[in-house]
C-alpha cells in the first residue's frame, strides 16, 4: 500500500473516512481554502512580496485531491506548481533562494510532489522534482556556507526553524531519487535536536506571541516528519509541553487580544488552530482543545482567517489543522487554571483578576534578552566557536515593563512592531533620555556580551493578588553608572496595581518613569492623572517622588514587518506619560498607584517605608514597602511589619487576605498576626470555614499565626502537629525549607 509523506498516521482510506466523520468541520475548512485557489494564481512574474502562500496553496490543493479524488484540485495544483517552477528564484526582495520564501515552498511543494507524483504527467513531475532539487541544494549550501552566522545557526530564531523545516521536507520527498538529500535531512535533524535542547523549559518565546504563532508550528512540523520517517521522537520536550500555556497566559480577558511583547504586527494576530490542535493531541492538553473549540464556536477562527496580518495565515494552515486534530482529546475549561503563571526563563509574570471576558490582565516582563537560557548559551557558543548565533531582532529593550488590559480595553500599552527598538516606547524608565541596551536599531542587542541583562527576582501569588519584582540595572549602559533599578508591582485583584521603583546611581540623572497609553492623559491635580480607554476609566497617582513633574510625549511608531514586501508599513501613535523628580538626583524612589476601580487613594505618613491605602465602599487595600532594611511602620492605619513589603485586603473592616515578603513579624491595628524565627514569604487568605497559608522559607522555620484553636490543621495535604496558645490566640507550627501549604479548619 502506498505510504504518503506526513500522512502515515492513517491509511489514505482512513483519512477519507475521518473527513466524512470526526474531522468533517476541519475537512470543510480545508476544501473551502482549496476552492479559493481555483480562480486565483500567483502573478507570472515574481512579485515584490512574499510568496510563502504558494507553498501552502499547493499543500492544501494536493491534500484535497488525495481526500476527494476530484480532478479539479489536481488541475489547480498543477497550475500553481507551474507558476512556482517558472520563477527563477524563490524570493525577490530578501535573500532569494536562501530564506523564508524558499523554505515555505520547499515544504508545501515537497509534500505536493510526494502526494501527487503518481497523478502528475511525467514531464510535470520531473520538472517539479528538478526544481525542488535545485532549491533544496541552494538552501543547503547556503546553510553550510553561513554556519555560525544568520539563520544557519540561529537556534532561537524562526528563520532557522522554517528554513530547516522546508529543507527537511524536500529531503524526505527526494531521498529515494537523490542520495545527497540524505545529507540535507541529517543537517536538519542535527539542527532541530540542538535547537530544541536550547529552548526554554518554561515554554516561553522571546520573539513574542505573534512570532510564536508563526514560528513554533515548525517544531511541530519537523518533529512529525522525523518521527514518521525515522522513528526518532523529538516531542519529549519541556518547551513543547508547556508552550501552549505561554501563549494562553499572554491572552487578554477576551482571550483574543494579546499582551504584545516583542515584535507583533497587531494586538490580535497571534492564535493558530493547527498548533492548538497538535499540542492538545500530543500532550493531552485539555485547555488547548477547549480554546480550539471555543474559538471555533465564537467565530474567532473566521475573524482571524479574514483579518490576521501574519501570512500565509490561518486558513493556509487548514491542511495541517485537518491532519493534527484529535477528537479523542477532552476539552478542559481554562477557568479551572490558576490566575497567574510565571515564565522564569523569559522573566515574564502574568496575572489576571479572573478568566472572565470583563476581567483585567497584567503581564510584567524583566529578563535577559532572548531569555536567560538562550542569552547565556548563545554567548558561550559565540565565544567558543567564534559564531554570531544570537539574533534577538524581535525582542525589545523593555526590562521592567508591563502591559495591562481591562476587558476589551488596553490600559497600559506596548509598541508592538517597531523599526527602531526604543525603551521610550515601553512602560519602563529613561535615564537622561536614554533607554536600555543598544536601543535605536532593529536589533537592540547586537554585539552585547553576557555582562548585560535584566532578571526577574521574585514573585508571590495568592489567587488574584500577585507580587512581582524585577531588577534591570544591567540593562543600561555602564557609563550611566546605574547600581539599581528595582521595580516592584503588586496586582490587587484587578482593582489596582501599585508600583515601587528603587533607583540608585553613582552620579545624578534625570529620570523619567513612563506609562504608555493609546490616548493622552488628563492632569487631575498634582501627581494625579485621569485616563479613559474605551469603556474603562482609570487614574494614576504618583505618590513619590515628592514634587514630581510630568510631560506627555506623543510618539509615532512605524515598522516594515517583512523586507519581502518593502512597501508594507505599519504605523500607530501612542502617548507616554513621563514622571520625573523635580531635579536631577542620584537616588530616587517612585511610588505609583494605578487605580482601576475608583478608589480613594491616600499616601500615609510613615516612620519607616512607604504606605498607601485604597478605600471604597467597605473595601480597603493597604500596600507598603520598606525603604531599607528597617521594615515598615505607620500609625494610621497601624502597620508594623518587619519585612520588605506588605499587601493586605479588608472587607467591611475585617482582614481577609495578606501577602508579605522577607518578613519575620506582622502587627496590624496593634495585634500580632504573624511571627517567625527567621524571615519568610507568606500569603494568608481567610475563607468562610478555613484559612489558607503558604510559606516560602530558605530553612526550617517555626511560625506563629493568629487563629482560633483549629479543628484540624493540614500541612502539604497531611495532618500536622501544632500548638495553640489561648492567651495570645496564636498557633505554633514548624515548616520545612521550601514552599509549604497550610490549611487551617
Amino acid at each position: 500500500m502506498r505510504e504518503y509523506l506526513f500522512l502515515k498516521r492513517h491509511s489514505l482510506d482512513n483519512w477519507r473516512t475521518l473527513a466524512e466523520t470526526t474531522h468533517s468541520s476541519q475537512f470543510r475548512r480545508l476544501l473551502r481554502q482549496a476552492d479559493s485557489h481555483h480562480a486565483d494564481l500567483p502573478p507570472p512574474d515574481h512579485p515584490s512580496d512574499s510568496i510563502t502562500y504558494i507553498g501552502t496553496a499547493v499543500l492544501n490543493l494536493a491534500l484535497a485531491h488525495l481526500l476527494t479524488e476530484d480532478a479539479a484540485y489536481l488541475d489547480s495544483a498543477r497550475r500553481w506548481i507551474k507558476s512556482a517552477i517558472a520563477y527563477p528564484h524563490w524570493g525577490k526582495e530578501r535573500m532569494p533562494d536562501h530564506d523564508l520564501d524558499a523554505a515555505w515552498l520547499l515544504f508545501g511543494l515537497g509534500l505536493g510532489y510526494d502526494w501527487l507524483k503518481d497523478a502528475l504527467p511525467p514531464d510535470e513531475r520531473d520538472a517539479l522534482r528538478d526544481k525542488l532539487y535545485l532549491h533544496g541544494r541552494r538552501l543547503y549550501e547556503y546553510a553550510l556556507a553561513t554556519e555560525g552566522r544568520w539563520w544557519s545557526s540561529a537556534y532561537w530564531q524562526n528563520h532557522n526553524w522554517i528554513c530547516y523545516g522546508g529543507l527537511a521536507t524536500t529531503a524526505y520527498a527526494l531521498c529515494a531519487e537523490f542520495s545527497e538529500a540524505g545529507s540535507w535531512a541529517a543537517r536538519a535533524r542535527d539542527n532541530y535536536a540542538q535547537a530544541l535542547s536550547l529552548m526554554p523549559e518554561d515554554g516561553s518565546n522571546y520573539e513574542g506571541p505573534v512570532y510564536w504563532r508563526y514560528g513554533v508550528i515548525w517544531f511541530l512540523i519537523y518533529a512529525h516528519l522525523l518521527q514518521q520517517e525515522t522513528g526518532e521522537d523529538l516531542h519529549d520536550s519541556g518547551f513543547l509541553r508547556k508552550t501552549f500555556f505561554y501563549r494562553l497566559y499572554l491572552s487578554g480577558p477576551n482571550l483574543v487580544d494579546t499582551a504584545n511583547f516583542g515584535d507583533c504586527h497587531d494586538r490580535r494576530s497571534a492564535h493558530t488552530a493547527a498548533v492548538y490542535a497538535r499540542l492538545a493531541s500530543l500532550y493531552n492538553i485539555g485547555e488547548a482543545q477547549w480554546l480550539y473549540h471555543h474559538f471555533d464556536a465564537s467565530g474567532e477562527w473566521e475573524r482571524e482567517g479574514a483579518e490576521g496580518l501574519v501570512k500565509p495565515g490561518l486558513w493556509a494552515e487548514s491542511g495541517l489543522e485537518f491532519l493534527w486534530y484529535d477528537p479523542a482529546i477532552e476539552g478542559a475549561p481554562i477557568a479551572d487554571l490558576p490566575l497567574s503563571r510565571i515564565f522564569p526563563d523569559l522573566g515574564l509574570a502574568t496575572m489576571r483578576s479572573s478568566w472572565n471576558a470583563n476581567g483585567i490582565t497584567m503581564a510584567f516582563k524583566c529578563g535577559a534578552p532572548n531569555g536567560i537560557k538562550a542569552w547565556h548559551s548563545g554567548q558561550e557558543l559565540n565565544h567558543s566557536r567564534a559564531w554570531q548565533t544570537l539574533n534577538a531582532g524581535h525582542d525589545h529593550p523593555d526590562a521592567n515593563s508591563f502591559i495591562i488590559i481591562s476587558g476589551d480595553d488596553y490600559v497600559a500599552v506596548d509598541d508592538g512592531y517597531a523599526k527602531e527598538k526604543r525603551s521610550r516606547h515601553h512602560n519602563t524608565l529613561l535615564i537622561d533620555g536614554r533607554g536600555q541596551y543598544a536601543e535605536g536599531s532593529k536589533n537592540a542587542f547586537r554585539d552585547l556580551d553576557a555582562t548585560w541583562g535584566a532578571r526577574l527576582e521574585a514573585s508571590l501569588e495568592c489567587g488574584d493578588v500577585v507580587y512581582t519584582r524585577g531588577e534591570a540595572a544591567r540593562a543600561y549602559a555602564p557609563d550611566l553608572r546605574l547600581r539599581q533599578f528595582t521595580r516592584e508591582a503588586v496586582f490587587l485583584a484587578g482593582d489596582a496595581v501599585v508600583f515601587r521603583d528603587m533607583i540608585s546611581s553613582d552620579i545624578p540623572h534625570d529620570y523619567q518613569w513612563l506609562m504608555q497609553t493609546d490616548v493622552p492623559p488628563e492632569a487631575n491635580g498634582r501627581g494625579s492623572f485621569k485616563f479613559s480607554s474605551g469603556a474603562t476609566p482609570y487614574q494614576l497617582h504618583a505618590l513619590q517622588p515628592a514634587g514630581v513633574t510630568h510631560d506627555v510625549l506623543e510618539q509615532e511608531i512605524s515598522a516594515n514587518p517583512t523586507s519581502a514586501k518593502p512597501d508594507w508599513i505599519i504605523r500607530r501613535t501612542q502617548y507616554a506619560l513621563a514622571l520625573s523628580p523635580a531635579e536631577a538626583c542620584r537616588d530616587c524612589q517612585y511610588f505609583v498607584v494605578l487605580d482601576l476601580a475608583g478608589y480613594q487613594v491616600q499616601s500615609l505618613p510613615a516612620e519607616r517605608g512607604l504606605v498607601t491605602t485604597l478605600s471604597a465602599e467597605g473595601r480597603q487595600w493597604t500596600v507598603a514597602f520598606a525603604s531599607g532594611r528597617d521594615g515598615i511602620q505607620a500609625a494610621n492605619p497601624n502597620v508594623n511589619v518587619d519585612g520588605a513589603w506588605f499587601a493586605g485586603r479588608r472587607a467591611d473592616g475585617q482582614l481577609s487576605q495578606y501577602l508579605a515578603g522577607d518578613v519575620a513579624s506582622i502587627w496590624l491595628d496593634s495585634e500580632l498576626h504573624f511571627v517567625a524565627d527567621r524571615p519568610v514569604d507568606i500569603t494568608w487568605r481567610q475563607a468562610d470555614d478555613s484559612t489558607s497559608v503558604t510559606i516560602s522559607a530558605r530553612d526550617d522555620a517555626w511560625l506563629r499565626l493568629k487563629s482560633d484553636k483549629p479543628a484540624a490543621l493540614h500541612l502539604n495535604g497531611g495532618d500536622c502537629p501544632y500548638q495553640h496558645d489561648a492567651a495570645t490566640g496564636m498557633i505554633w507550627v514548624r515548616v520545612g525549607a521550601g514552599k509549604s501549604e497550610l490549611e487551617i479548619h
